[in-house]
């Protein structure tokens, strides 16, 4: 038996004696799960929404080391220490056919369709698998997913050498956006959100001006700053419609505006920020997801490889640090915003 974390139905979770799963197919390993993440999209999950099939373990953001391998399984072994991509593609829609994975019409998702890794142990598929390099160790490989996504978002702005850009919302996703806008070749980058603690950290990592939405006119700082021209790419990752039109309003004409964080209310385009789109022939983009194609780069190998040269640190944003017994009060804190966080990582060892 092991310790499972276990959503029965909205806002009724908790950690539960669950058997050990049992590999079914071939290809399959298992993993003793080292770390899991939540997921900024586990909250609402948790808390609101449910999953796709409840009762489930939830979560997705893991690594471990394998401990046993099915029959088939070739590329790895027992004691090889993982991190795994929890889409699992269903290899035969049209998207799948061309390597767009992350935009698959019928895929299944470790920690929302099926079981998830907030436990001892998870089973995954061998195609799911990456290796951890020497110099990341299991805390950082359970971020690989939000380091990917955030990878993901900022290939869709095209970003030459000199660009400016803004982000707004500082979760883990955004403080590690930052991080690969400074890496691609921006020469300014914005981060702007509501916790001070958080902007604090983001100068820590590099970023040129915060601005706290709390205290300021969040525009009039922007464009006090770039000169009234406005910043060449916007990263909107709060998922908030006020920032969703403060990011239309902050761009550059000709700016792109990268849509990327779950929003789950409507937003209405005023006459003002449509008429900035078409005056401003803005480029208007989604960001799902990440790529696990290989070309023109994996974006969980390139994740891992930057995060082992030390090019992206992701060791600052770990702010709890908790058991499996504690996740229904966990989740009660980050949902009612009763502490500040970043990254919660539900360690099964402790």
């Amino acid at each position: 038996m092991m310790r499972a974390v276990t959503l029965f139905a909205p806002a009724n979770l908790s950690c539960v004696e669950a058997e050990v799963p049992k590999i079914k197919d071939s290809n399959e390993v298992l993993i003793k799960v080292k770390a899991c993440g939540v997921c900024g999209s586990d909250i609402p999950r948790v808390m609101i929404k449910g999953a796709h099939k409840m009762p489930i373990i939830i979560g997705h953001e893991f690594s471990g080391e394998i401990v046993e391998t099915g029959e088939s399984v070739s590329s790895f072994k027992v004691l090889d220490q993982v991190t795994a991509m929890p889409l699992i593609p269903c290899g035969k829609c049209e998207f799948c056919q061309i390597g767009k994975y992350n935009l698959c019409d019928d895929y299944l998702y470790y920690g929302s369709r099926i079981p998830g890794a907030m436990a001892q142990y998870i089973v995954v598929k061998e195609s799911n698998l990456l290796k951890l390099p020497k110099n990341v160790d299991y805390e950082s490989a359970a971020m690989t997913d939000p380091v990917s996504v955030a990878l993901h978002a900022i290939g869709k702005a095209n970003i030459n050498a000199g660009q400016s850009a803004i982000v707004f919302g500082l979760g883990a996703i955004g403080l590690i956006a930052i991080q690969w806008l400074k890496i691609l070749g921006c020469s300014e980058v914005i981060a702007i959100d509501i916790f001070q603690e958080k902007l604090d950290l983001a100068e820590k990592l590099g970023v040129d001006l915060t601005i706290n939405a709390k205290n300021n006119n969040v525009i009039e700082a922007i464009m006090d700053y770039t000169h009234n021209k406005g910043a060449d790419i916007v990263i909107e990752l709060a998922g908030n419609k006020i920032t969703q039109l403060q990011a239309i309003q902050s761009a550059s004409k000709m700016g792109r505006v990268i849509y990327c964080g779950i929003s789950y209310d409507d937003l209405l385009l005023p006459s003002k920020e449509v008429n900035k789109i078409l005056r401003g022939e803005l480029f208007v983009i989604g960001s799902w997801n990440s790529s696990i194609a290989p070309l023109p780069v994996n974006e969980w190998k390139t994740s891992l490889d930057f995060m082992d040269k030390g090019k992206i640190k992701v060791k600052p944003l770990i702010s709890h640090r908790v058991k499996l017994e504690d996740c229904k009060e966990v989740f009660e804190m980050m949902y009612y915003k009763k502490e500040i966080f970043n990254k919660v990582l539900f360690i099964p060892d402790l």
